[in-house]
């Protein structure tokens, strides 16, 4: 992934496009995000207590973890009796005729928080998950005092309430994240 020491290295095509579809799983599987914010919170942490924690079947804990660790981004402490797992911190930066996106673990946690917070599911559902990654941006311009909420609804093109509501959620998901997400462009 797109890590820190990744970042001297010459490009490599196939790393790239592992590192693109990497993301789009985890956009696309809210489970395997929230699995995924959780370990980075957490790391390392015993398999047991995510079971715990999460309230996840042990078969549906093993499956994730096995594929967030062919994904790469998960290491187990084998060494250690429980094993305990670790996760990267990610980030996706991507150059479109658009403009520019980063994606960062704030993200992932705000895909991840649909199972908890019924505003950001709800959101979801109607938009899909491409306008919640805008909202997450333009939320992060409301916590900088560069928009307010009625005009940041505006420009991401939904009702003011809807605007606000889903920018209230993912303001909790902002403030929590500045605890693990590096990448995070903080508001001041």
């Amino acid at each position: 992934m797109s890590t820190d020491d990744r970042v001297a290295t010459p490009p490599n095509p196939e790393e790239t496009f592992n590192d693109f579809l990497t993301y789009a799983e985890l956009l696309n599987t809210p489970p395997l995000a929230r699995l995924y914010i959780y370990i980075l919170q957490n790391g390392p942490v015993e398999i047991e207590t995510i079971k715990a924690d999460l309230k996840m079947a042990h078969s549906t804990t093993y499956k994730y973890i096995g594929q967030l660790e062919e994904m790469g981004i998960l290491t187990r402490a084998e060494g250690e009796k429980p094993a305990s797992v670790t996760v990267d911190p990610i980030r996706l930066h991507l150059e479109t005729e658009h403009g520019d996106v980063l994606a960062t673990p704030t993200l992932i946690a705000a895909i991840g928080q649909q199972l908890a917070v019924e505003d950001i599911r709800v959101f979801v559902e109607r938009h899909g998950i491409a306008k919640l990654a805008a909202a997450l941006h333009y939320t992060l311009r409301v916590m900088a005092g560069e928009l307010t909420q009625r005009t940041a609804a505006t420009k991401l093109g939904v009702h003011p309430v809807e605007g606000m509501t889903v920018f209230t959620a993912l303001q909790d998901i902002v403030e929590e994240a500045t605890t693990y997400d590096p990448y995070l462009e903080r508001p001041e």
